[in-house]
């Protein structure tokens, strides 16, 4: 067992301020990086945000005129822009540099200063939020600047892989546009696609089907029902007693096909009676009787002091010279292998200042910008939905090869179409039934080439095909696997299915958007999302600790888990910190100086004295990320059609993805190999 972090021994130098940049380091502060903030006399601005204390943990501050010496020693530079990242590259040839510019370094505002709350307007994020009336809706968590931070943490481990693997010294950019280009992977455009505002349903800010949605019960609670597959929807209604619907023409393809308005109108006041009739807790053990997937809606509150929670440590405790102890969420993923280490408060301004100047570090040496940074590298991709194959698409679109092996029926949400293609690009695709020994044999001999193995099989699924981590092992001794059980560690929950919704509705989210009033269904899949960037991140560090040492790791994630990464301020708590903020009946804002307005019948969000338009076309429509180059047109892709989707989102790393495979397309190819 390794005594020091993956990243121990690399210094990270940051002058990027707030969320973004700061919580990308964050990540390798935790696996051991040494990260010195270089800051101003007066400080990172974020100072002031309870979120600070998270997002800045375990690093040292440095204030100084004389800074050049501290960014020649450096590995990693992470900065505000691309001018900053520019005069640095002349200091420091050899270093990895990631730039987090709020808006990105092309379009027409890369100079306004930018706020989370802005680039969710521009980005579709409020546009697209379910709700009851017309209009935008803001979503009270900073979800670009927190998919910009995962995403950079991927980038800046992306880029000292690249510098010991292949010898370059990479230049990235992240920017908070693209952290909502993260945050909403599977967004899309075709021109056979519906033009209505894809936020309007039915059935407001419950959610867009009848059987994947917020039901009250009699008791006046809240629960998520997640039937995402026909078969979960044949156990819905037999959990209700309504097996006679099972096949009804009334109810064509379901679940999915249940969101057109006859079958919507037809099943849901007989879901939402059914419901009405029994207390929650008489639902909960009825639904999971019958293996419907399921969760009640807790507060942050609630959550934190759940079993859950609990048995996935996913909270610590640090002490803070000014305010004291502060609860704070862990780390979102465990490296085995690499234990974690004691977390240190974040530092004063100032603080490591004459420590630093005594120091010396040599860097790593790299030379030019490279290519595509996992180039050689072979993943495969076993798992289903979205979150595993989210992993493997953004190891692919960082030069990975990937293979995605599906059964004979293919992965179920082939039926979800083009979003489909958005969690699956840059894959080549393959036909394997594992329940026999031939293609068992044939995956194994795929294995014992391969550097990644990522699966999401229910527990005792793998086994039963042939692929559990022993087997796989043995067929590749060098091989990273990842790990990623819904609920994590928590074993009475094992068997329990786990979707994003899920854990919308158990970590909070859904009871902070709603406020006071009813709970709201996020229509960004915050988990779906961010599970994968950060079991990415986790990926691409094992894949440099093994360059660097020969040990294999294993990573670990969960949608539990992330459920406080992407609450990571949110969940920071001490005595005397400020309320958080939360939503209410279609959100519009916070307070007349900050919110969504409508002038002239056009959408506007309102901060900081400037308004400004509301994107009304998704994140592929954004003109500040298409001006970025961060969506990708596929003039063709398999039986959808042209359609733009997100690309490429780590600037300088490569090229845009290629679409998703179509089912088997691949199979003489991959297996000639």
């Amino acid at each position: 067992m390794s005594n020091e972090g993956v990243f121990s021994g690399i210094r990270v130098v940051e002058t990027a301020v707030g969320i973004a940049g700061p919580y990308a380091t964050r990540f390798l502060a935790d696996q051991g990086a040494d990260v010195i903030k270089l800051e101003s006399e007066a400080g990172d601005p974020y100072r002031t945000e309870p979120g600070f204390h998270a997002i800045n943990r375990n690093k040292r501050s440095v204030v100084t005129d004389n800074a050049e010496s501290l960014i020649a020693s450096a590995d990693v530079l992470v900065v505000r822009d691309k001018t900053e990242a520019d005069r640095f590259r002349l200091i420091a040839p050899g270093a990895v540099i990631v730039s987090f510019p709020v808006w990105g370094s092309a379009g027409s505002i890369t100079t306004h200063p930018g706020t989370p709350s802005q680039v969710a307007a521009m980005t579709g994020i409020g546009w697209n939020q379910l709700s009851y009336s017309e209009g935008p809706v803001h979503v009270v968590m900073p979800v670009a600047a927190y998919g910009a931070g995962m995403l950079g943490a991927l980038a800046i481990a992306a880029g000292l892989y690249a510098r010991e693997a292949h010898g370059s010294a990479p230049t990235y950019e992240v920017s908070d546009v693209a952290g909502s280009g993260a945050m909403q992977i599977g967004d899309c455009w075709s021109p056979s696609m519906p033009q209505e505002r894809d936020g309007a349903s039915p059935l407001g800010a419950t959610g867009r089907l009848p059987a994947y949605r917020l039901f009250e019960t009699k008791d006046k609670k809240w629960l998520f029902v997640a039937c995402g597959t026909a078969v979960f929807f044949k156990s819905l209604l037999k959990a209700i007693g309504r097996q006679d619907l099972d096949g009804d023409p009334r109810l064509p393809s379901p679940p999915w096909g249940l969101i057109e308005d006859e079958p919507l109108g037809f099943i849901t006041p007989i879901l939402e009676s059914a419901f009405a009739s029994a207390d929650i807790s008489v639902w909960i053990e009825l639904l999971r009787t019958h293996d419907v997937p399921c969760q009640p809606v807790q507060t942050r509150k609630e959550f934190l002091a759940s079993t859950l929670a609990g048995s996935n440590d996913l909270f610590i405790e640090v002490l803070d010279s000014k305010v004291g102890p502060i609860q704070m969420p862990s780390q979102p993923l465990i490296l085995d292998k690499c234990p974690r280490s004691e977390a240190l408060p974040a530092p004063l301004l100032g603080e490591h200042t004459s420590l630093v100047a005594n120091e010396t570090h040599v860097p790593g040496a790299g030379v030019g910008q490279g290519g595509a940074p996992l180039s050689g590298l072979r993943a495969i991709d076993l798992s289903s939905f979205i979150a595993g194959p989210v992993i493997t698409r953004h190891l692919g679109m960082l030069g990975a090869e990937i293979i995605k092996v599906e059964p004979p029926s293919g992965d179920s949400f082939r039926t979800f179409g083009p979003m489909f293609n958005g969690w699956n690009q840059s894959k080549k695709g393959i036909i394997l039934d594992l329940k026999t020994d031939k293609d068992q044999k044939q995956l194994h001999r795929l294995v014992n080439k391969a550097d990644l193995v990522v699966e999401n099989f229910r527990p005792g699924v793998a086994e039963k095909l042939g692929c559990s981590a022993a087997k796989l092992r043995h067929e590749q001794p060098n091989l990273v696997l990842v790990k990623s059980p819904g609920y994590g560690a928590d074993e009475e929950m094992a068997k329990v299915p786990a979707f994003d919704p899920l854990l919308q509705a158990l970590g909070g989210v859904m009871a902070a958007q709603g406020g006071a009033g009813d709970p709201v269904f996020l229509s960004v899949p915050v988990h779906d999302a961010a599970t994968p960037l950060i079991a990415a991140f986790g990926v691409v560090a094992a894949w440099f600790h093994r360059s660097r040492t020969g040990e294999i790791l294993t990573v670990h994630t969960s949608l539990t888990q992330t459920t406080t990464a992407v609450q990571i301020a949110e969940f920071v708590s001490y005595e005397g910190r400020d309320l958080i903020e939360t939503g209410g009946f279609d959100h519009k804002g916070e307070s007349d100086l900050k919110t969504y307005i409508e002038l002239d019948g056009d959408w506007f969000w309102r901060e900081n004295g400037t308004d400004l338009p509301v994107e009304l076309k998704g994140f592929v429509g954004s003109s500040i990320a298409r001006a970025n180059g961060l969506v990708v047109e596929h003039a063709e892709t398999a039986g959808w059609g042209p359609l733009s989707q997100v690309g490429q989102l780590i600037k300088g790393a490569g090229d845009h993805p290629f679409r998703a495979p179509g089912l088997g397309e691949h199979q003489d190819t991959v297996l000639s190999m």
